[in-house]
């Protein structure tokens, strides 16, 4: 998908293409409409990026320690 941008609305904002794919990928993050990988992937930043981002933008983050696979395992 391709989206532009109106060229005098990103001048008086002072944006860059950064700036504008950061803070969509927050906010559909925010809007429970990316999970973290993902709007990763959208802002094209490291989640460390994204993290600071999303504290900054005022909201908590939840971070879970990765699972083993043999403690995911359920009976069969």
């Amino acid at each position: 998908m391709k989206l532009t941008l109106p060229d005098d609305i990103v001048a008086r904002g002072e944006l860059s293409e950064y700036d504008v794919r950061l803070a969509l990928a927050v906010q559909l993050y925010a809007d429970n409409r990316l999970d973290h990988a993902d709007a990763c992937r959208l802002a094209d930043v490291p989640p460390a990026t994204l993290n600071a981002a999303l504290l900054a933008a005022g909201l908590s983050l939840q971070q879970y320690p990765a699972l083993r696979l043999s403690e995911h395992r359920t009976a069969v």
